[in-house]
């Protein structure tokens, strides 16, 4: 297999290639407030190895790819800024993401014949809540890593029920570099210095996967739902009770529990429909 043949492989774009970087970027940030720029790092090389950057055709993907570099941007801006009112920025970054949720998936809601209204309404209220959230559970970042993680590859799999692989790949590229960037404080012993806006890349795509995967692969609706509990249940985690590594992978167990519980209800529904 050629190197060309290697770059194609999903398991490489999707996973190997995103959690690569992302771990290089982390290391090389991990004394700053900066880490939520190594998951939208991660997550824009799946975007270079799957679809490109290329914006001709304004499809609902390469609107996601715009979203996650608009979220770098935020990263870097209110990182060096730091804004006083932590409350009312979280509030602000998830009301932008809804709407930028809505940007993304308008060309599908504005073709539904009944009910477009409450759909547009539904996806800024689900990505608003997701986002919001995430950020509000995030003020430890072993924590918020692990949530991102499992809310990355939990997006990834409600890709693969919308029959969707490059949404799912998107998904699992944010699942993955948030998995690095966990693995780094892990290693470490030690979590990042805590930014505002490390959740910010992982928990758009994470929202925004989804959401994609209701309104065009048929996933019920209110099967995203449980995703909205996933921070917080990382975030049950007594802090200063266990070496970095236990809390790691306690926070990663209880994240996983709504987003699992979720996707094996998707799972069923869809096999019982089959039939």
């Amino acid at each position: 297999m050629d190197f060309n043949e290697l770059l194609g492989n999903p398991a490489v774009q999707g996973a190997l290639v995103p959690f690569v970087v992302a771990l290089i970027a982390a290391g090389l940030l991990r004394s700053t407030r900066l880490t939520g720029l190594a998951v939208a790092l991660g997550v824009c090389c799946t975007v270079y190895l799957t679809i490109g950057w290329s914006f001709e055709s304004m499809s609902a993907t390469r609107k996601l790819s715009i979203l996650v570099l608009v979220t770098a941007l935020l990263v870097l801006l209110i990182e060096w800024f730091q804004p006083a009112r932590r409350l009312l920025l979280q509030a602000v970054l998830a009301l932008l993401a809804g709407l930028g949720g809505l940007w993304m998936t308008f060309g599908v809601v504005r073709q539904m014949e009944s009910g477009a209204l409450l759909a547009g309404v539904a996806v800024v209220v689900f990505v608003a809540g997701l986002v919001f959230s995430s950020a509000a559970a995030s003020r430890d970042n072993v924590r918020a890593s692990a949530g991102m993680l499992m809310l990355g590859l939990g997006a990834g799999g409600f890709g693969l029920l919308g029959a969707s692989a490059v949404l799912a790949l998107f998904g699992i590229a944010a699942g993955a570099s948030a998995g690095a960037l966990l693995l780094t404080q892990m290693v470490r012993g030690q979590a990042s210095p805590s930014g505002w806006t490390l959740v910010l890349p992982a928990s758009v795509v994470a929202a925004l996967v989804p959401v994609m995967a209701s309104l065009t692969g048929g996933v019920r609706w209110f099967l995203l739902l449980p995703l909205l509990a996933a921070p917080w249940c990382a975030r049950l985690v007594p802090t200063d009770k266990f070496p970095v590594w236990i809390e790691a992978l306690l926070a990663s167990a209880l994240a996983l529990i709504p987003v699992a519980l979720a996707l094996v209800l998707g799972w069923v529904m869809q096999a019982t429909q089959s039939y």
